[in-house]
């Protein structure tokens, strides 16, 4: 079976495959790095940008994220990438933080929210998400102050959160 065909603006397997082992391969790279100057990548994202590689570095700390923050990550990353010749054609880097709106979905997102109000949603769909005050969260739960006083959930049963505004 040939899998070099594209149907609409879906990426063909073949595609997926070498985008994902990039996106490993940029990772290990520069995970460690980045984690030494008190940061986290938490996403990245590969794209075509004219015509040369797009390289998007999503990083955030529990200081948060500082405009000279990006640029120090950027000039500390991208002699790495020049290094591993990964991207033939030349790339564009961009770094930035996750955003507010970003879905909290992991302990530490939890965690480096405490004190915000947030939406919380559930797994099971026929539970109603649940607002309150975060006041705490660990490696397990996380615990909302909310009108009617304090509740406990597990992380197992969570969804994502969204910071309310």
């Amino acid at each position: 079976m040939d899998y070099n065909i594209r149907l609409g603006s879906w990426l063909t397997p073949r595609l997926y495959f070498a985008k994902m082992a990039l996106k490993e391969q940029i990772s290990a790279l520069i995970s460690a790095p980045v984690e030494e100057e008190g940061f986290e990548v938490i996403e990245l994202r590969l794209s075509r940008f004219r015509g040369r590689g797009r390289l998007q570095l999503f990083i955030d700390s529990d200081n948060g994220v500082k405009i000279d923050d990006c640029v120090r990550i950027s000039k500390l990353v991208e002699p790495i990438i020049d290094a591993s010749d990964l991207f033939r054609y030349g790339y564009v880097i961009e770094v930035s933080s996750p955003g507010l709106d970003r879905p909290l979905e992991a302990a530490r997102d939890f965690r480096r929210r405490i004190g915000e109000k947030v939406e919380i949603f559930f797994n099971d769909a026929e539970l109603a998400p649940s607002r309150g005050e975060l006041v705490g969260a660990d490696e397990q739960y996380i615990e909302l102050q909310t009108g009617e006083g304090k509740s406990k959930y597990n992380l197992v049963d969570v969804r994502m959160g969204k910071i309310i505004f």
